[in-house]
Parts: structure tokens; C-alpha cells; sequence
């Protein structure tokens, strides 16, 4: 029996409208305008030089994950492609999707300063991050910290001498007591960038932040 190729319509039926190309740290939002069997049709990047290959990232219409997609540019455009746009050829089976306990994770050793502010209290609390990636963060404190409620998180990191700075509100999910302090466990997603709208859409400004988060864990991974 013959095998059955693989569709990315089918496998990114649940794509956002847009595709992230990635640039080291940086990305660049895309519109996605269609998608076909075996190809996307994006939004031509300005003031991008043009490679042969291009990657990059496909969030969920949820939030809840992201696609990875690498490929290579087809110069040939199709008949019916709309002017401004690049077609990008991708092996369906090469695409993977990652959820947010599969995003690449970053270990600090010594860990990082983090500024902590819990929602309807005026001042910050000191703390220090562990891990972080760009689904939550594993961060320690001295003070207690109110499970019940939002909570900002803001800090900077290094690298190639630029300072990233992040700011994120995440929710607690569990404490871990130590012999001097606390341990917790985080997970992002907790303001109104994160929000699904009626349509079960998450806002793309939320997505913009996970999507740069992800960028950046990656570049400090291979910094490793």
C-alpha cells in the first residue's frame, strides 16, 4: 500500500495568521497568506537580505504552542500568487510542534536578578531566576510570595553585549520551601496580552513575547 504524503493544510489547520522569521535574537513578524500542500505563501520580508532557506515559527491560534518550520524559497511563483508574497517549500514531516512544557529551557549558573511584583502590592521584591524559558520561569525568593493572584516579572539578560530586557506576568504553580526561602515554578500568561478573544484567538502582542522569548533562549543555548 502506498504511503500517504503528508499536507501541511492539514497539519497546521490550527496556525495563526502569521509567520515569525527568525534572525538570531530577533524575529520578523510575516503575514501568512496561504497555505498549500507542501508550501507557504508569506508575506516578502523588507529589509531582510534573501537567502536560499529561511526559519522560523508558526504560533497556534490559541497561544498554546508553536510550529517550527524551516524551508527553502521557491523563486518560481505560482500563477495565482499574490504580488508581494514568497513561497516557502516545506517537508510537512520536517515541521514540529512544541507545546509550552516543550519549549527549550535556559539554566543560569549563578542565577539572574529578577525584579517581582505580585498584583495590588506597591513594591517589588527581589529574586533570582534559575530557568526560564519562554512558557515560565523557575525563580527563587526569600519573601513568600501570594499564590492567588498575577504576578510581573522583570529582568534583564546579556548577550554579544546587548541587553535584552523582559518583562513577563505569570502565574505561580508551585512552591517548592527551602532552608532559606522559596522555589517556585511559574507560568506565563497571566495579562491581557495572553487573553483569548471570543474566537478563541490569542492576541498577537502576547504572542510577539513568546515567540521573541523563544528566539532568545535558543541564542543563549547555543551560547552554551
Amino acid at each position: 500500500m502506498k504511503k500517504t504524503e503528508a499536507d501541511l493544510r492539514e497539519l497546521l489547520k490550527d496556525a495563526h495568521v502569521h509567520f515569525f522569521m527568525m534572525k538570531g535574537t530577533d524575529t520578523m513578524r510575516l503575514k501568512l497568506w496561504e497555505i498549500r500542500e507542501d508550501s507557504l505563501v508569506i508575506e516578502t520580508p523588507v529589509g531582510a537580505p534573501m537567502r536560499k532557506s529561511m526559519v522560523g515559527i508558526i504560533p497556534t491560534l490559541d497561544g498554546s504552542g508553536v510550529y517550527e518550520i524551516a524551508g527553502t524559497i521557491d523563486n518560481e511563483p505560482l500563477p495565482d500568487q499574490m504580488s508581494g508574497t514568497l513561497r516557502l517549500k516545506v517537508v510537512p514531516e520536517g515541521v514540529r510542534k512544541l507545546n509550552r512544557r516543550m519549549y527549550p529551557r535556559v539554566s543560569f549558573t549563578p542565577p539572574i536578578p529578577v525584579n517581582v511584583t505580585p498584583e495590588g502590592v506597591s513594591r517589588s521584591i527581589d529574586g533570582r531566576i534559575v530557568n526560564l524559558s519562554a512558557g515560565g520561569l523557575r525563580v527563587e525568593t526569600s519573601e513568600e510570595l501570594p499564590a492567588d493572584r498575577p504576578i510581573a516579572f522583570r529582568f534583564d539578560i546579556e548577550l554579544d553585549d546587548e541587553i535584552h530586557s523582559v518583562a513577563r506576568i505569570g502565574n505561580i504553580v508551585y512552591v517548592v520551601p527551602m532552608q532559606i526561602g522559596f522555589a517556585y515554578g511559574v507560568r506565563f500568561g497571566a495579562d491581557e496580552e495572553d487573553t483569548l478573544t471570543g474566537d478563541n484567538e490569542a492576541p498577537i502582542t502576547g504572542i510577539e513575547k513568546t515567540v521573541d522569548l523563544i528566539a532568545l533562549v535558543n541564542k543563549l543555548l547555543v551560547r552554551r
